[in-house]
């Protein structure tokens, strides 16, 4: 793999960089934001290094899609809020991610908000009961 396409989430995908990972099959990974805008805000990226979603195939797009709101519907069950938002910005990482957002109300999700940190322990702790109810 060239230089170019070695970004964070590939890094995150070949293991070379610690993750809170939840869920991943052939083609996806879906894993904790460790500077989450709320708790719970997940990252659901393709394997497949591609810069914007729209570059997908279909079939790999609706793959993606499908995949990543099976995460979404777990994250609803695990996470106390009235919804999960979806967001595709993509602009600080050059591969197609999604971010995935307990939500309460429209202006719980403000990237430009100052982030949340917690520990690795807490972040385990989530990753693992998050995890719990992927099948």
């Amino acid at each position: 793999m060239n230089k170019k396409n070695n970004n964070i989430f590939t890094k995150i995908i070949n293991n070379e960089i610690l993750s809170y990972k939840i869920a991943e099959n052939k083609n996806h990974l879906a894993f904790l934001d460790i500077y989450p805008i709320k708790i719970g805000h997940t990252l659901v990226i393709p394997k497949k290094n591609i810069d914007k979603i729209f570059s997908l195939t279909e079939k790999e797009f609706l793959s993606f899609m499908s995949f990543t709101r099976k995460i979404a519907l777990v994250l609803e069950k695990v996470i106390p809020c009235n919804r999960i938002g979806v967001f595709v910005l993509g602009f600080e990482i050059p591969h197609v991610h999604i971010h995935l957002i307990p939500m309460d109300q429209e202006n719980d999700v403000n990237f430009s908000k100052k982030r949340m940190i917690f520990s690795k322990k807490k972040l385990v702790i989530l990753s693992k009961k998050i995890k719990k109810y992927i099948t």
